[in-house]
């Protein structure tokens, strides 16, 4: 069903790299939610004034905050498809991020003053009215926004939008808040048993986990997160489906808001080749990786010594031993430089984030190791951190 709505609505939609039709997906489930949340938001909160249901109330003010949301996140999806300009050479892709930061402002904010209301209301109970078409309204709603949420959550991670994701992580909180409020309404008519407040306690807590959560997710990539591993696969095969390449590596990819990344790599070919046509080969690289995933990349070109023989040796011996080195993730850039009275044996090694093993342990069991092969060469480690 949801293809079938992508199809209909929107225009080239299977070119989700484009930010274009990235626009038009995050309007499709903006306009739907500043719908879906407008009507329900009207309508809980004149209901649950009639019943004197601070629970109802308190649902229809987080429908209002949703409509807000999606709002927000339509002025934002169109900031940041606006081009590079002098003050801003990267773009202004990174808008999404700060408009995911203000909606969850909104919600805690909502959610605190909510939360003050109903536990007003525990301390000072008032009588609620039941009301069987609230209850069917309820669930109409929970019918309404529970598939609102499916569909945006969808569309989110099929664009990888993290404002439409939290946008519709956000309706999903709402359908459990609602559902909570009709068990309420349920119990007090049978039972007799007054818990408004109580659950409006609870629809307030929903509407602040969801807006930390919110914070959460959009300050992380800020931070800066790694390379998504499919990201890295679709790389490392557009780098390496050329057979000048011998290997690749120092690959970083710097995020600058969804459909505005940058890359940096190394690619490694054969020292004896013609400068030149390896010169090409690079610059059809980085032209394949920008049509192909809309992504701006700068090569450096590594000169290898395939033929040599102290080199080929060292391929076999150095990934044994990093084998069983814990926090080691790789190595790189092996280069022999023969002298009079030594050699040296120079290459780079990549560390697993967080690794605990020391670079001296590290340094001094692979130069042990090289040593055992001839007591001539000498060991050169540079150490690297792992971006992907």
């Amino acid at each position: 069903m949801k293809e079938f709505i992508w199809r209909k609505f929107i225009k080239d939609y299977e070119n989700i790299k484009n930010p274009e039709v990235r626009g038009s997906y995050t309007k499709l489930t903006g306009t739907l939610g500043i719908i879906v949340n407008s009507v329900l938001c009207v309508i809980k909160i004149i209901l649950g004034l009639a019943i004197n249901s601070v629970a109802v109330v308190a649902d229809g003010a987080h429908d209002m905050a949703d409509s807000m949301a999606a709002c927000i996140t339509l002025v934002g999806a169109r900031i940041a498809r606006k081009p590079a300009d002098k003050d801003h050479p990267y773009g202004h892709a990174r808008v999404e991020y700060l408009c995911s930061l203000v909606v969850s402002a909104i919600v805690l904010i909502v959610g605190f003053e909510l939360m003050k209301t109903s536990v007003n209301k525990c301390i000072n109970p008032v009588e609620t009215d039941f009301s069987w078409i609230m209850v069917c309204f309820m669930l109409f709603a929970i019918l309404l926004k529970g598939t609102s949420a499916m569909f945006t959550i969808a569309t989110g991670r099929h664009i990888n939008s993290l404002p439409v994701i939290a946008a519709g992580t956000d309706n999903r909180n709402d359908v459990i808040s609602s559902v909570i409020i009709v068990i309420g309404m349920l119990v007090h008519h049978f039972a007799g048993i007054e818990l408004d407040g109580y659950m409006g306690c609870l629809v307030s807590l929903f509407i602040l986990y969801s807006g930390i959560e919110l914070i959460r997710e959009t300050i992380s990539p800020l931070l800066g997160e790694p390379t998504e591993r499919e990201t890295v696969d679709a790389m490392h095969e557009i780098i390496m489906r050329h057979p000048e390449v011998i290997g690749v590596h120092d690959l970083v990819v710097y995020n600058y808001g969804p459909g505005k990344e940058f890359a940096s790599f190394h690619a490694e070919v054969d020292s004896r080749g013609d400068i030149m046509e390896l010169h090409d080969v690079i610059d059809n690289i980085e032209k394949e990786l920008y049509d192909e995933l809309k992504m701006t990349a700068t090569c450096h070109m590594d000169p290898v010594e395939v033929d040599n023989p102290i080199r080929i040796k060292m391929q076999s011996i150095i990934p044994n031993v990093i084998r069983d080195i814990e926090g080691v993730e790789s190595y790189h850039d092996l280069r022999v430089v023969p002298g009079k009275t030594h050699t040296n044996i120079i290459f780079d090694v990549v560390l697993e984030p967080g690794c605990k093993t020391s670079r001296d342990l590290i340094r001094d069991t692979l130069a042990d190791a090289i040593k055992k092969e001839n007591d001539s060469y000498e060991t050169v480690i540079n150490f690297d951190n792992s971006y992907i």
